[in-house]
């Protein structure tokens, strides 16, 4: 019970930190939206009210989150400030991607046909829903990992502006937000490996890391001309191709923790000129990896623009971007944002980062516990190696706030979400 209560004092002292960013009188009525979104774990604002006691009227959550005057962004920035102290990022690693969200209706805000480039069997080529371009936050805590949502734009489906836009607004604001002297590793997979996305934005990265086209065009650095000839001087040196680079080269192998597991990889790694960054001289890496299955992927090409990066540490670096794809899969899925409906893109927006931080506090709660002291906490008796995970940890914080007056927690005086200790009791034993 002593590390239940702590666990709980945590947490309140992390809703606290957040809620700064909000007015006073709209800190109690957040705090039942946030403690009933994670309680619930839906997308429906009334589940989540139904989910604990609220305490004033329909209209009073509809008008916080539809005129309320405050700005989610800054409850955003606030988010980031809190992972900063509690996993003491000192190289920040963020990865941006992309996701559709299904709708049937007509009205719901930013609706359209969208692809759906992740080719699954039986799903149309095209969904008719709402795209997000999403900029998560890949946080390292005792050799764990894992992936926070931190910043969401909803695509317009009128206008010229496209995923490369939106990302670059999404860069154009974290980087405002990042404190001085702080090193940002930036992941991309092909679709955001462009030169109008890059180039803006490649000499405030540390490094950005990304796949890209086995056929994109590489050089070698042009030799040094003993003699000046006329004309203007020669930018790149003759092309790269991986078949020259076999012939070349051998292939080096090394053992690496990467999609969930230890898996063995092979490697050719060169200094190249990539045409597309205006010949940015760049780290190439062609890997691959031996599946579960006992065969060899295809050749993948990775682009590092840092050239002074070990070609292992660049695999390492680019397989971190998988986490945002079980990240994507438990908010839409688990905590309920395929199913979040608001009327106007504003009020969506707003109750979208309530969603996100519903499952972001307990993730960075699993996070650092880990297993030993997770399991201590919050036991899992019928499950192998007791993972912790944040549908489990919001589950079992919900069991102490389902059905509570959530708004007795919030302390007017002190503008503080407090626990009372007598309040705990055991989960499971």
């Amino acid at each position: 019970m002593q590390i239940q209560f702590k666990t709980l004092s945590l947490y309140s002292e992390w809703v606290s930190f957040l809620w700064k960013e909000f007015p006073p009188k709209l800190r109690p009525t957040f705090l039942e939206l946030l403690i009933g979104a994670m309680v619930s774990q839906s997308g429906h604002l009334t589940k989540a009210l139904l989910a604990i006691r609220p305490q004033k009227t329909w209209t009073t959550y509809f008008k916080a989150i539809q005129k309320g005057h405050f700005s989610w962004m800054k409850l955003v920035r606030q988010w980031l400030y809190l992972l900063f102290s509690q996993l003491g990022i000192k190289e920040l690693t963020i990865a941006i991607d992309d996701f559709i969200t299904p709708r049937s209706s007509q009205k719901a805000p930013s609706t359209y046909w969208h692809h759906d480039h992740a080719n699954r069997p039986n799903r149309p080529r095209f969904l008719w829903g709402q795209l997000r371009v999403s900029l998560a936050v890949i946080g390292s805590y005792s050799n764990r990992h894992t992936a926070f949502p931190l910043l969401m734009h909803l695509i317009r489906k009128g206008g010229n502006r496209t995923k490369l836009h939106s990302a670059l607004l999404l860069m154009r604001v974290l980087l405002k937000w990042v404190p001085e002297g702080t090193r940002i590793r930036l992941l991309l997979d092909s679709w955001y490996m462009k030169g109008p996305f890059i180039l803006p934005i490649l000499h405030q990265m540390s490094c950005i890391i990304g796949q890209v086209r086995k056929d994109s065009a590489l050089y070698t650095v042009p030799p040094k001309q003993v003699k000046r000839k006329p004309g203007r001087p020669r930018i790149y040196g003759d092309r790269i191709y991986l078949e020259t680079i076999q012939k070349e080269k051998s292939y080096q192998e090394i053992n690496l923790h990467a999609y969930g597991k230890k898996r063995l990889f092979q490697y050719y790694s060169c200094k190249a000129k990539v045409r597309f960054l205006k010949g940015y001289l760049c780290k190439t890496v062609w890997c691959r990896f031996l599946q579960d299955s006992g065969k060899w992927t295809k050749w993948h090409l990775l682009i590092c623009t840092s050239s002074q990066v070990p070609a292992t540490e660049v695999i390492r670096l680019y397989a971190l971007r998988w986490w945002t794809e079980p990240m994507f899969n438990e908010l839409k899925n688990l905590f309920g944002l395929q199913e979040a409906w608001q009327q106007t893109r504003q009020a969506l927006a707003r109750w979208t980062v309530i969603l996100s931080l519903a499952y972001g506090l307990p993730k960075l709660l699993a996070l650092i516990l880990g297993p030993v002291k997770g399991a201590e906490a919050f036991p899992i008796p019928w499950r192998k190696n007791k993972p912790m995970t944040a549908g489990w940890m919001a589950t079992a914080i919900g069991q102490f706030f389902r059905g509570l007056s959530v708004r007795q927690l919030w302390d007017r005086k002190w503008q503080k979400m407090r626990v009372p200790k007598g309040y705990i009791i055991p989960v499971f034993s």
